[in-house]
């Protein structure tokens, strides 16, 4: 049994089957990784992914022989050339030149591939050529090696998906279309007249089953037409097969793609790796997986021109020396840091011992004493002078009966009443005096009068009595002058 696995950032798809040309499926597997453990195929966080990793293969009891990686990642470049038929050597050293503008002096890097026109008797080959860098690619080794399984071949996404869709659908059709959707990436692969033309692979942004997110795969699909149109293909599309998909969702879908302008059919792609229906349905779901079980030559395995022995020759592997040189440099950081703790700690015990014996000298001392006595004398006068303000200040708030204020009074009573001034209560701002009226009506216009003064905190009108002796009415009024009335500013 062969073992195919398929990392597409957190997605990890397994499929378990019969390698060859002609594959059969046992089962798929799919997990998701540990949170940011891998972006965009490439090692974020070692240690949680090869914790899950190990984990999940031993509950699933899945075989450790025949181990084949389909990797997909942002940092493998792949494109389709035309060149001479050579022999192997120097088709290898024509591909490097075609990379050499994506390579560093100081790069690392292997490459693999696969024909595109194999059964065709021409003077030229058409291949579909990657680079991948050979870092990358190490650490996985390690990866799988640290499970206990040593990798038979690293694939990538884009040379599995175009090698197995030249292999099993130009049977069928010349002129199509393989989409296949994993998550929130779809990928596109297109054949004209069965020669491969175009991949591309697309993120979508919005919630997989809505509208929206059909919007954006029909968009892909638009981008494959706006290609032919730019090449200037003529050629129609027979088909657009879908994968990684239900059977329910390909109506609504197929109208959404006809929204777009677009006429081709649109089915969902049955593998027909299995007999079981259940399992073919696993299998188009788990396509780039499945595509793994595909032999298309030791040609398209990156590790057909790479492998481990240069590195174990020259001692450490690449991933243990970056170990190595990490725990180094936090050693060296750490101890680093130690010394400037202990430098600063001594700095501070120097200058704390050099203020402490400053503060406690005999003239700091006096002058401390000197100043806590005038601070102490300082605020003894300070409550004093605060007493006698609150002395003043509540002396100025009693009201005072001054000529003033008599004054108003009579002005008050001027056509109303006759008064006469009896009394003032200093202590209660009171002041006392008689009035009295001819008039029962003028009795109440002169407590109007008395009200729309100022100088009255309050007006008590008690009402009136009727004096025979004088005939006149006794007005019962008691005035409060308001505060600080009657003192001059």
């Amino acid at each position: 049994m062969s073992v195919s696995v398929y990392f597409c950032n957190q997605i990890i798809q397994i499929a378990v089957g019969t390698r060859g040309k002609k594959a059969k499926l046992s089962n798929v597997y799919t997990t998701m990784a540990p949170e940011g453990s891998i972006i965009n195929g490439i090692i974020m966080d070692y240690e949680s992914l090869a914790t899950h990793m190990n984990s999940f293969w031993s509950a699933n009891n899945l075989p450790k022989k025949e181990v084949y990686l389909v990797l997909n990642s942002n940092k493998i470049a792949g494109k389709g050339i035309e060149i001479p038929k050579l022999n192997e050597k120097k088709t290898l050293g024509f591909i490097m030149r075609e990379f050499s503008d994506l390579q560093r002096e100081d790069d690392e890097n292997t490459i693999a591939y696969i024909d595109l026109n194999s059964n065709q008797k021409t003077k030229f080959r058409q291949l579909y050529a990657e680079l991948a860098p050979k870092d990358q690619l190490r650490e996985f080794l390690q990866l799988f090696s640290d499970m206990g399984i040593n990798l038979k071949g690293i694939i990538s996404s884009e040379g599995s998906i175009i090698g197995y869709a030249q292999q099993n659908i130009i049977k069928k059709f010349k002129t199509f279309v393989l989409q296949i959707i994993n998550g929130n990436l779809v990928s596109n692969v297109l054949f004209v007249e069965g020669e491969y033309k175009y991949y591309n692979s697309v993120r979508c942004f919005n919630e997989p089953g809505t509208e929206a997110y059909l919007d954006d795969l029909a968009r892909s699909l638009d981008q494959l037409g706006q290609f032919m149109n730019a090449q200037k293909i003529s050629s129609n599309l027979e088909m657009v097969y879908v994968a990684g998909t239900s059977k329910t969702n390909i109506s609504q879908y197929s109208q959404v793609v006809r929204e777009h302008g677009n006429t081709a059919p649109i089915e969902l792609f049955n593998p027909g790796i299995s007999a079981d229906a259940a399992l073919n349905q696993e299998a188009q779901n788990a396509l780039f997986a499945v595509s793994g079980l595909y032999d298309q030559g030791k040609i398209s395995n990156f590790l057909t021109h790479f492998s481990l022995k240069e590195d174990k020759e020259g001692g450490l592997d690449p991933l243990t020396k970056r170990r190595f040189v990490t725990v180094i440099t936090t050693l060296a950081v750490m101890l680093a840091g130690l010394g400037i703790a202990l430098t600063m700690r001594l700095i501070r015990e120097s200058q704390y011992k050099e203020l402490k014996e400053y503060n406690n000298s005999p003239s700091v001392v006096m002058q401390t004493a000197e100043y806590d006595a005038a601070v102490e004398r300082r605020d003894a006068m300070l409550n004093k002078y605060n007493s006698i303000n609150t002395v003043v200040e509540t002396i100025g708030s009693y009201p005072v009966g001054s000529e003033e204020i008599i004054k108003i009074i009579e002005d008050t009573a001027r056509g109303y009443a006759e008064i006469e001034i009896l009394s003032f209560d200093a202590d209660a701002g009171k002041i006392t005096f008689s009035a009295k009226s001819k008039s029962v009506d003028n009795v109440y216009k002169y407590i109007d009068e008395l009200l729309k003064e100022d100088i009255f905190m309050t007006v008590d009108h008690t009402g009136y009595t009727y004096d025979d002796s004088s005939s006149l009415y006794d007005i019962h009024v008691d005035c409060t002058l308001a505060e600080s009335v009657g003192r001059s500013e």
